[in-house]
């Protein structure tokens, strides 16, 4: 009975820790703030396993929120890593510095990002990376392996180095892929500029061919006037200046005056 007594408490103080809401001390949408609370969840899920928690249940709010602010830094880690002009100075530590996460009470739990603008925070905060993180911290999974497979389609991520701390680890990772769907981006776009030029060539040549066409030439002739024209324009010798070379000019200057001296 007694036992029975205590699972019941611990089941009570899960249930509590999962289902907290989750709140920014400065205005989200009610989506990413829904985002969040999963995430929550998905933190407490996690520290059930871990020994201090398993000893003693009411410190699971305590874990599970340093997991939450573990994940936050990695996010937004993950953002400032792509901008030159953010990775100098707003590195882990600097998260670390400014980011916490406290309960106000009992139902609400607060994210805090101290000196980080808003609009930073807001921007890092999104259903895709939270996904990822959830990936890579599964007690169950390969951690970034399986974070790189699942992304990658199996393909993997050139140049990537794995370890080292999970926060630069999974920020690090973000950077690489979001460098690689870049260049496979431009590729794309010049790939299509360059289709569209050649089908307007192309649809320019086959208008010209009906003009052509329709004002009596034979097929076959205009076959063959395309194609040693473009002969011509792959063999064109450099246009020849008119005139002779100011060097000859001279030398039969020279020649001519010679010549009257002679005859006077």
């Amino acid at each position: 009975m007694r036992q029975q007594k205590l699972q019941e408490i611990i089941s009570r103080l899960i249930e509590q820790a999962a289902n907290v809401n989750v709140e920014c001390e400065f205005p989200l949408a009610p989506e990413k703030l829904a985002l969040l609370k999963g995430l929550n969840a998905y933190c407490v899920s996690q520290v059930l396993y871990d020994p201090e928690v398993c000893r003693d249940p009411r410190k699971i709010n305590y874990f599970a929120n340093q997991e939450l602010k573990l994940a936050v830094m990695a996010f937004c880690l993950s953002e400032a890593l792509v901008n030159p002009q953010r990775r100098s100075r707003e590195t882990k530590e600097f998260f670390a510095e400014n980011i916490t996460v406290y309960m106000r009470d009992e139902h609400t739990k607060i994210i805090s990002f101290g000196a980080l603008e808003h609009y930073k925070a807001d921007a890092a905060l999104y259903h895709e990376i939270i996904e990822d993180w959830k990936i890579y911290r599964d007690r169950e999974g390969l951690g970034i392996k399986a974070l790189v497979d699942n992304k990658t389609n199996l393909a993997g991520l050139s140049d990537y180095m794995r370890g080292g701390d999970p926060v630069y680890e999974f920020a690090r990772f973000h950077r690489k892929y979001t460098e690689q769907e870049h260049r496979r981006q431009e590729q794309n776009r010049q790939a299509a500029e360059q289709a569209f030029r050649n089908g307007i060539v192309q649809s320019l040549a086959q208008e010209i061919s009906k003009q052509q066409l329709l004002e009596g030439r034979n097929p076959m002739e205009l076959i063959d006037m395309i194609f040693h024209k473009n002969i011509a324009e792959h063999t064109a010798l450099p246009p020849q200046e008119k005139g002779l070379d100011p060097q000859v000019e001279n030398q039969v200057q020279r020649l001519l005056e010679h010549s009257n001296n002679r005859e006077r």
